[in-house]
């Protein structure tokens, strides 16, 4: 479990980083997809998968919880379906997957009794939410919040 949980922070701070030192911090992390030139724009997918599939892997060996498993998915799918300025298909697949990954990752924290994790997300959201008007990368911090939640949690579970 540690080398995945390894795996999991290389793959989303690894990626995350790099997207902030040469592109800068984009309006969110989907969004970086198309910052990065034509070839290269599979290491999105790669990077989200790379962070995505340990989580499910570690979450479901912790606690049995299908809703680990679901926001692993939902994860996945976004990084199945970067392309998300296309309208259609990939675009719903690749909303429904961001907004179902938060969500049940965020209600799987509330239901194994770490809602105070949950709670935290809420009111760092709800800050950002309200200087979003003055800042436009809201969603990019809100992903990396939500990414953290999962993070604290296994952190807690694994090493304390």
């Amino acid at each position: 479990m540690n080398t995945l949980f390894i795996i999991m922070q290389l793959a989303f701070f690894g990626y995350v980083g790099y997207i902030a030192v040469r592109y800068g911090v984009q309006s969110s992390v989907s969004e970086s997809y198309y910052r990065l030139p034509k070839i290269l724009q599979g290491i999105f997918t790669f990077a989200t998968w790379g962070y995505a599939i340990p989580a499910m892997i570690i979450g479901l060996n912790l606690t049995g919880n299908g809703l680990v498993f679901l926001a692993g998915v939902g994860i996945a799918f976004v990084g199945t379906s970067p392309a998300f300025h296309k309208l259609g298909m990939e675009r719903t697949v690749h909303t429904v997957g961001a907004i179902a990954g938060i969500t049940a990752m965020q209600l799987f924290l509330c239901i194994v009794g770490f809602w105070w994790i949950t709670l935290t997300f809420g009111i760092i959201s709800g800050l950002l939410f309200i200087w979003k008007k003055t800042y436009s990368h809201f969603i990019w911090w809100v992903e990396i919040a939500a990414f953290i939640s999962i993070s604290l949690y296994y952190l807690i579970k694994l090493y304390l």
